[in-house]
């Protein structure tokens, strides 16, 4: 039964599981906030030093449209419940209708319990939580290129959404050979290497995994990546995060190069 309210994990619908899964509601979650701070040395007021968050919740609740209290009756709804619970165990990107282009990736945080299957008007809950990236994404991700055709570049560009999110940089080296020294900047936040070692037609890759860890990583010409983590300097910044609004994007390298910048916009 297909239902105003639709909620899929990675792109498998809830309510085509059975056709006689009724889904009563979608309840997105509060983000779990974590704020620190400490008293302002003026002698009033505070001074907040960290902010960050850490999880978020999606509820999905459903009812099963099978009838009567025979044994047969109650079967039907346990294989129904167990398919249900097989469809959420793996977790996933999930989606729901009402949001168009927004996913959250999310663990089955708590499985709905069979309870009493004699009753039969029963709603059941699941309980999914986004852990990595405690936000709605995008789906479709923004980039653009920057290239001016030498050893330096910089451009202005716009980033959508609500809430801070983490940019993924490209960094081809198309000189004709090795560059050693890099930097690039994303807003607020650079990220400087030597001794890098980026051989023409290589690609410096900075970005992040599912759970939102950044790796720092350089693609060769045979598409095998090496680990270029500790290339970095111990000065640069540890991520690449960006507020919505205008963003100075730049690179300075010791021969031409072209960079992405690739972005997934995040909401509250």
């Amino acid at each position: 039964m297909q239902l105003k309210r639709r909620v899929a994990l990675n792109g498998a619908q809830l309510d085509q599981v059975d056709s006689r899964i009724v889904i009563s509601s979608v309840e997105p979650g509060d983000g779990k906030e974590s704020i620190t701070a400490v008293d302002a040395a003026s002698g009033y007021g505070q001074r907040i030093t960290s902010r960050r968050r850490s999880t978020l919740d999606m509820v999905v609740k459903f009812r099963i449209l099978e009838r009567g209290h025979s044994a047969s009756g109650l079967q039907n709804r346990a294989e129904v419940l167990e398919k249900v619970n097989a469809w959420a165990a793996g977790g996933g990107l999930l989606t729901v209708n009402y949001k168009p282009d927004r996913q959250l990736r999310v663990i089955l945080a708590q499985a709905p319990g069979e309870g009493s299957l004699w009753d039969y008007t029963k709603e059941f809950t699941i309980t999914f939580r986004a852990y990595g990236v405690p936000y709605w994404e995008q789906v479709t991700p923004g980039s653009e290129v920057i290239d001016e055709g030498g050893s330096s570049g910089t451009e202005i560009v716009l980033i959508g959404g609500s809430a801070k999110t983490q940019a993924d940089v490209t960094l081809e080296n198309t000189s004709g050979s090795t560059v050693d020294t890099v930097s690039i900047s994303v807003g607020d936040n650079t990220m400087s290497f030597s001794n890098l070692g980026l051989a023409d037609d290589e690609v410096l890759t900075i970005d992040h995994t599912d759970d939102g860890l950044v790796r720092i990583r350089i693609l060769d010409t045979n598409d095998a990546y090496r680990d270029a983590m500790a290339k970095r300097d111990a000065t640069s910044a540890n991520d690449f995060m960006t507020a919505p609004g205008n963003t100075i994007c730049a690179y300075e390298a010791t021969g031409a190069c072209t960079m992405t910048l690739i972005w997934r916009e995040r909401y509250l």
